[in-house]
């Protein structure tokens, strides 16, 4: 478990990591989709992705899988997005 701070929302403790770093449209979709329907009520995940595409269509797939976005974060090329498994 990894403690990130997050603006606006404070220290969280990540409990896995989604690397799709690399990928293309639609595999971090799916690989998002995957994670989150495996994660357990209030767990945290960080998804790392280098494709913008793929950043903007995140949040409408956490909706779907019961999940909020907690916030995301740009360093370099990467993104980094933080959600929570429940509300």
């Amino acid at each position: 478990m990894v403690e990130v701070e997050l603006p606006d929302v404070g220290k969280i403790n990540v409990d896995r990591v989604v690397d799709c770093q690399g990928m293309v449209c639609p595999r971090p979709q799916l690989e998002v989709k995957r994670a989150a329907t495996q994660m357990k009520e209030g767990e945290v995940a960080e998804v790392l992705i280098t494709n913008p595409a793929s950043v903007e269509a995140i949040p409408g797939i956490l909706k779907k899988t019961g999940c909020t976005l907690l916030g995301k974060v740009k360093e370099g090329n990467v993104f980094k997005l933080y959600f929570k498994k429940g509300t």
